[in-house]
């Protein structure tokens, strides 16, 4: 028993000192060196073997070595093509004692290849060639499997094995390298033997794949003497390529390969290459026999069938000193035309056969140069072809139909590089001939234009398999009408008309069509933009457009119908038709009568409801801005209104509006309204809000308004004394009115003629045209008179005058001073806020900075308005010239042409001056005009009221008050006189500084 455990603990001893001392035993140093002398004599690259080393005992004996280094010829500039982040040597430890290759196996653990080309030429794993061997990097590159090989077999190598590797492919002008990851490979020699196989996976492109293959004679691949050899590839979608036969890799590779591709799933292999064929294109194959030999490689026997089509051909690759020549020919007979269809990526339901029969030819330096320089000649014809279940979209499908493309007989003409496809034929679409013309160009865009005697269009743009069709479209007619009720598609009042013109690029999907670039024409009416159109339940169009003619008068109405009035319904039912949520810019619009240039706004609709916030809108020499709302989610049509209108030439704008005096002058208005109705008399007995409006510079026609106050006697008269000739000049001319009830209430109305003051306020009721009115008329004393013959003071008030009965015939009394105090018409604060806004609106418009953004608005909207007035010759636009001091900005600066005429003639009181001054009070001297006006054009012959109420506004832009500046200079002037003028000026409370 003793000698037992005597023994049992010597072998232990010597089992603990075999492991102690087997380290030392290995020699490693000489193994490196034996290594890297073997590798570089087998492959011709340099290996590095000087990282970190260390020996495993278990499971087998090994050793380690960390960051290994594998460089070519590019090594002297310190380039290594990859890199090993351990490898691992398996030793033989019986050979340890004995003798020999100690290596049993390798095993690479996470390396990198990094395989560039440089702008040379020159490949970064070109290896140094024994004997001054030379050779093009790709055949280098083919024989360096035979070198591999060849170093196993010198190291009497078992396997080689690859862990988690990686391979980086890239050229000069690639856009993103070609990435191999999660490479895992084992490479074993066959017992008994040199054959050696290969068996392994990789990733790429975040799919997997598995390669296998086997080489039936290290010896001979590595002496460039033929072997059989064999590999196969296998994809995610199960797709397999695969090769076997017997090849030499000499300076160029010579043999015989039998070729075999099988795609069961065609679609998803193209999905992986960004391409999108329906999945019913089935499965694809491809067989031929692959013929290499030193002058080139050809194939024999090729046949490609896809799902029920097939071609059959020939195809040759020849090596040329310093190029390619590639040539060929591909054909096939009564081939399925759906199933090319699905080929080209369109899944539609089709018939008929097709023939094609093309040859190829191209010659070049390097693979893009080939196919850049590819010629195809040859064609293909197709004969009572037929396509249908065409899906258009929704705005576009008629309910039932199927929408097809018939007897379609079309030639393919394969017409070398400058036009590679043209195409030729005809085809009918619901019973219309029509005829396509067009191709492939040389710049892969397609050129496909269509025509009948109904209309025409065209096609024009990139088409891929991954992305279709993504170029413009055009479409024209000139009879729309006609096509719509041949398309079968009735068309809104709004949208019929006779020349269509409409091109853009459209991207059509499920829930609706997005454009760009589009044009739209529908004969004087013209839209280009950017958006889209979602066709849901109720359409909506959003984008950004520019429409350079709009007319809105069939959109908002039904029919022409006119009734007693000579009145047209208004109709808003259009409005629940679609959805908008548009910018927009319109160069000129249109509605009814009113006439509108260059307009900025917002449109936003839905469920009936269309809101307009305009930006700007040019409006007869001036604009407008403000928020309009259109209701058409109720019976009746609804509108609504916050605007202003500036400097706004009322003549043209009051005869828009419909029956309304004959006024010249320059209009600014705030308003705040809304009302309801079908026709325009219903709109205006409807109205409700508020409006503040004020026009300066102008003359009422038909009407003398100073005959009439001076004519009104105790016993009145009774009608309007209207007379064509008769006209009255007016400085200015305002109210605020209040809409209530069908009634139109008038209060703080001044009229400031040349010889006449007329303050009051009144009520019309609109429905039925009775009047009620209240005027305090004042005559300016004609007898002291300025040296231009104006009137300097006012007399005593008249009697008040009482205007009641119909507005056509109403009846003028006197009444007395209580009466006209007791009246009252509306609530004041209703207006207050308006005629707050419109003040500040006639204080803006003082500086010359606003009168010179004013005036080129108004050139810029004559100029689009201009060929509707071309008969009239408008004067050239005066702008505002400096002061003489230019830090100082008054109204005296403003020279000829100043606010609020917009554009020179516009206004018919030729004999007043543009700058008009709050006179001084009653008695006093007429004060000079300010130096700085000495250049200004005749001094104004109209003069404003001494007495005003104090929230009206001036129209006009007002200087520095009616202050004689000499006297004030020379200190003689009456200081009262000079600061109740000022408070008057610039409507201060009567006592602001004089008090």
């Amino acid at each position: 028993m003793k000698r037992s455990l005597l023994i049992f603990g010597a072998l232990a001893a010597l089992v603990v000192c075999g492991l102690v001392l087997a380290p030392l035993l290995v020699p490693q140093k000489q193994l490196k060196a034996q290594i890297a002398e073997t590798f570089e004599t087998a492959t011709g690259w340099k290996l590095r073997l000087d990282g970190r080393t260390s020996v495993d005992l278990l499971p087998t004996l090994a050793i380690e070595i960390e960051n290994v280094g594998v460089a070519g010829v590019a090594r002297a500039d310190g380039i290594e093509f990859a890199r090993v982040e351990k490898a691992r040597f398996e030793l033989n430890s019986l050979r340890l004692l004995t003798g020999g290759n100690i290596i049993r196996n390798i095993e690479l653990v996470e390396p990198t290849w990094t395989l560039e080309f440089d702008q040379k030429g020159g490949a970064s794993w070109q290896p140094q060639l024994a004997n001054g061997k030379e050779g093009e990097a790709s055949l280098v590159a083919a024989n360096i499997a035979g070198r591999v090989a060849s170093f196993m077999q010198q190291l009497d190598l078992d396997t080689v094995g690859i862990q988690r590797g990686a391979v980086s492919y890239s050229e000069p002008d690639q856009a993103a390298p070609l990435v191999f990851s999660d490479i895992d490979l084992i490479l074993n020699f066959e017992s008994g033997g040199d054959a050696l196989t290969a068996e392994g996976a990789f990733v790429q492109g975040d799919e997997q794949y598995a390669v296998g293959g086997r080489v039936g004679s290290v010896t001979a691949l590595s002496e460039a003497r033929a072997t059989s050899v064999e590999a196969h590839l296998v994809g995610p979608a199960q797709e397999k390529i695969g090769f076997n036969g017997q090849l030499a890799f000499g300076a160029r590779p010579v043999g015989t390969l039998q070729v075999s591709v099988e795609l069961p799933d065609l679609a998803a292999v193209a999905a992986q290459h960004d391409a999108k064929l329906p999945e019913a294109v089935g499965s694809a194959a491809l067989t031929t026999e692959l013929q290499f030999r030193q002058r080139g490689v050809r194939t024999k026997d090729l046949s490609i069938t896809a799902g029920t089509v097939g071609f059959g051909g020939d195809v040759a690759l020849n090596y040329l000193e310093d190029g390619y020549e590639l040539k060929g020919q591909v054909g096939g007979q009564s081939l399925n035309f759906e199933q090319l269809l699905r080929l080209a990526g369109l899944d539609v339901p089709a018939s008929g056969f097709a023939n094609v029969d093309a040859s190829f030819y191209g010659v070049g330096q390097s693979y893009d140069e080939l196919v850049a320089a590819l010629e195809v000649d040859g064609g293909a014809i197709l004969r009572k072809g037929r396509v249908s279940d065409i899906q258009l979209p929704k705005l576009l499908a008629v309910d039932g139909r199927d929408e097809a493309l018939d007897d379609m007989d079309l030639t393919f003409v394969f017409s070398g590089l400058s036009k590679p496809l043209e195409l030729k034929g005809t085809a009918r679409w619901n019973g219309e001939p029509i005829v396509l013309q067009g191709g492939l160009r040389s710049d892969a865009n397609v050129d496909l234009a269509f025509s009948s005697e109904m209309f025409s269009g065209s096609l024009t743009g990139p088409y891929s398999l991954r992305d279709g069709f993504g170029g413009i479209f055009a479409f024209q007619t000139d009879d729309f009408n006609n096509f719509a009720r041949w398309y079968g598609r009735p068309l809104p009042r709004y949208l019929r008309g006779q020349k269509l013109v409409l091109s853009g690029q459209f991207d059509a999907d499920a829930n609706g069509v997005a454009f760009q670039n589009a044009q739209f024409q529908l004969d004087d009416t013209s839209l280009q933009g950017n958006g889209r159109l979602d066709t849901g339940e109720v359409p909506k169009l959003s984008g950004q457009l520019e429409v350079a003619h709009a007319s809105f008068d069939k959109m908002f109405s039904r029919h022409d119908a006119k009734n007693a009035k000579g009145e047209g319904d208004y109709d808003f039912s259009v409005l629940r038709s679609f959805d908008l949520d548009l910018g927009l810019t319109i160069q000129d619009l249109k509605l009814g009568a009113l006439r509108g240039q260059n307009a900025e706004l917002r449109a936003a609709l839905s469920e009936g409801r269309l809101a307009l916030d305009v930006k700007r809108v040019g409006l007869y020499k001036g604009e407008g801005a403000g928020k309009l709302l259109l209701n058409g989610a109720t019976v009746k049509p609804g509108i609504s209104a916050q605007f202003s209108l500036k400097g706004i030439n009322a003549a043209p704008f009051l005869a828009s509006l419909g029956d309304m005096p004959r006024v010249d002058g320059n209009l600014y208005a705030e308003m705040d309204v809304n009302t309801s109705g079908k026709t325009p008399t219903d709109l205006w007995v409807n109205m409700g809000g508020a409006l503040s409006f004020q026009l300066g510079n102008g003359m009422l026609h038909e009407l003398d308004v100073d005959r009439l106050v001076a004519s009104v006697g105790s016993k009145g008269i009774t009608g309007w004394p209207f007379a064509e000739a008769d006209q009255t000049e007016f400085s200015s001319w305002g109210a605020d009115v209040i809409f209530e009830q069908g009634t139109a209430e008038f209060q703080a109305l001044t009229l400031q003629s040349k010889t006449a003051l007329v303050e009051g306020r009144g009520a019309i009721n609109i429905k039925d045209g009775e009047v009620l009115w209240y005027l305090q008329p004042s005559m300016l004393d004609q007898s002291k008179l300025d040296s231009e013959g104006t009137a300097t003071t006012q007399t005593a008030d008249m009697a008040p005058l009482k205007i009641r009965g119909s507005i056509n015939l109403p009846s003028f009394e006197t009444v007395d001073i209580q009466e006209y105090a007791s009246a009252s018409f509306g609530d004041v604060k209703q207006t207050q806020k308006l005629s707050e806004k419109l003040a500040q609106d006639l204080e803006t418009a003082k500086t010359v900075e606003e009168a010179q953004r004013l005036r080129a608005a108004a050139a810029k909207d004559a100029l689009t308005a201009s060929s509707e007035s071309a008969e009239t010759t408008p004067e050239p636009t005066v702008l505002a010239e400096p002061a003489a001091n230019e830090g100082t900005v008054n109204t005296a600066s403003i020279g000829d042409g100043d606010l609020p005429p917009l554009a020179e003639g516009a206004v018919a009181n030729t004999n007043t001056s543009k700058i008009l001054m709050p006179v001084a009070k009653p008695g006093e001297a007429p004060v000079s005009t300010p130096a700085a006006v000495a250049a200004a054009p005749k001094k104004s012959r109209v003069i404003a009221a001494p007495k005003r109420d104090l929230k009206r506004r001036d129209v006009v832009p007002r200087g520095p008050g009616n202050v004689n500046v000499e006297a004030v200079a020379e200190g003689t002037a009456d200081t009262d006189a000079t600061l109740t003028s000022l408070e008057e000026a610039f409507g201060m409370p009567a006592g602001f500084l004089s008090d």
